[in-house]
């Protein structure tokens, strides 16, 4: 959405610097960024594939981690905004799973999780529409319940998480 709204600010910009500016190449390039912008935007705003899946077993990230989580490895989970970004992160053993991608930004907090015998994973939810404190919230339900409770939390749906 921001993307999309981004390139039809540029799109007059460019045509100003043509007509006004003098310069043709920063103009004609404001133009060209104009319209892949809003082809990149438009397509993601048609693109509906999931983006975080939950089941009964676990948790999966499709973007960055592509590795299902499951229910009874997360130790604990909260919500984060961290460099203007939101965050889930969950805080699993430090072998579970090596292979899980982090985001190279978090470092330091992985160096001080790492003392502490954790390892923290983060799921981003700034880019799709999910809050990420019910998002936390919920898969504290979800490590909490049984299977039988969490086939029914997957079942029906509920407002308040």
């Amino acid at each position: 959405m921001i993307i999309t709204a981004f390139s039809i600010a540029l799109a007059p910009a460019g045509f100003l610097i043509l007509q006004y500016g003098g310069d043709e190449v920063m103009g004609r390039g404001f133009i060209i960024l104009s319209m892949l912008c809003l082809l990149f935007g438009v397509g993601s705003l048609y693109d509906r594939k999931p983006c975080i899946v939950l089941t009964e077993r676990g948790i999966t990230e499709k973007t960055t981690l592509r590795e299902e989580i499951e229910w009874d490895a997360i130790l604990c989970v909260d919500d984060l905004f961290f460099r203007g970004r939101n965050f889930v992160r969950l805080l699993t053993a430090v072998d579970y799973k090596p292979e899980l991608l982090r985001p190279g930004w978090f470092d330091r907090f992985d160096r001080m999780y790492g003392k502490n015998g954790l390892k923290a994973v983060y799921i981003s939810t700034s880019y799709i529409e999910v809050d990420s404190f019910r998002l936390a919230r919920f898969i504290g339900r979800m490590r909490a319940a049984n299977s039988d409770e969490r086939k029914k939390l997957l079942t029906v749906p509920s407002r308040e998480w």
